[in-house]
């Protein structure tokens, strides 16, 4: 008797279907898979040690590897595109759709490797990114900015979305009513506002290319799209979009004004992590979070040491 999958996969209707690709811990980070007829695309990629559990899902959704038109990471940051090389080399006539800016570091990963190894260190490396496989300079398309690709007979729109990071876009599926948001749209664990009327999300303003006039720019811009849902890669598809948009762009304006704050303290990365640690814990009150404080910081202590960094940044930049 063959043994039960351990892929988490939740079927989110219109042929999308959500993969935890458990990097790091479950409900982190996901993939998605898109079927269409006899094509399937795969938007998100995990890292490269994310790519059994994604090939696994598909073999678990019927789908042959030679069935994947498509691999789209909706920009190069490594939770997004780690596992792209890896899944190009499964995945024999896939082409991966890209942001212009995000190309050339698929294509000789080299420098985005090394940047990676000289933050987090070789162990930590090889424990949660594993590698990064170069892809074929010809098996690389440009996503400029309103293209269009199809799978099968279905539209997937690409559209240019700065603010948290240059080289970032977003996939808008106009038979689900739905976008691919990447990290455009926020961050949401719905562990933290489970059986609340209101969803929590927040802004991640990972390093370097965090925007705060450019980006809420980019969420009104993505919402005159008229989208029913999202499908974000942290994590999960969220609905009633209105009030995350203006929460979302709330709290842009608010992290960089935390951040301006603390730019004259004595050590200004410990002040901006315990101010934002201090917003997290001040928003999930508000929403009626079921998770003691503790716990809360358990599930996104990780992202606020990573959105200090990105804000240490951005004030040296001012």
């Amino acid at each position: 008797m063959p043994a039960a999958s351990t892929v988490r996969i939740t079927d989110l209707g219109h042929n999308i279907f959500c993969i935890d690709t458990g990097m790091v811990r479950p409900g982190l980070a996901a993939a998605y898979i898109v079927r269409q007829g006899q094509q399937a695309a795969i938007i998100e990629t995990g890292t490269h040690v994310c790519v059994p559990t994604i090939l696994a899902a598909l073999a678990e959704l019927d789908l042959s590897t030679e069935q994947v038109k498509y691999i789209i990471p909706t920009h190069v940051h490594l939770d997004h595109a780690g596992g792209a090389g890896g899944l190009m080399a499964a995945c024999a006539n896939a082409q991966l759709l890209i942001h212009p800016r995000g190309a050339r570091h698929m294509i000789d990963p080299a420098k985005l490797k090394a940047g990676t190894i000289a933050v987090y260190g070789e162990e930590i490396f090889a424990s949660v990114y594993g590698d990064l496989i170069a892809i074929d300079e010809q098996r690389v398309t440009i996503a400029e900015d309103s293209s269009v690709f199809y799978l099968a007979d279905r539209e997937l729109i690409c559209y240019d979305s700065p603010g948290h990071a240059r080289h970032h876009m977003c996939i808008h599926d106009p038979l689900s009513e739905g976008i691919f948001s990447g990290d455009t749209f926020g961050v949401s664990y719905p562990e933290l506002s489970a059986g609340c009327e209101q969803r929590f999300i927040f802004p991640p303003t990972t390093p370097v290319h965090f925007d705060p006039v450019v980006w809420p720019q980019t969420i009104d811009r993505l919402m005159t799209l008229n989208p029913k849902r999202m499908y974000l890669t942290h994590f999960g598809m969220v609905e009633d979009l209105e009030p995350l948009a203006q929460d979302l762009k709330q709290q842009i304006a608010a992290y960089a004004e935390i951040a301006l704050s603390c730019k004259d303290a004595d050590n200004p990365m410990q002040a901006l992590t315990d101010a934002l640690n201090n917003d997290t814990l001040a928003r999930l009150e508000k929403v009626g979070s079921p998770m003691t404080p503790e716990q809360q910081l358990a599930v996104i202590g990780m992202d606020n040491g990573i959105n200090a960094q990105g804000l240490a940044v951005w004030l040296q930049q001012q």
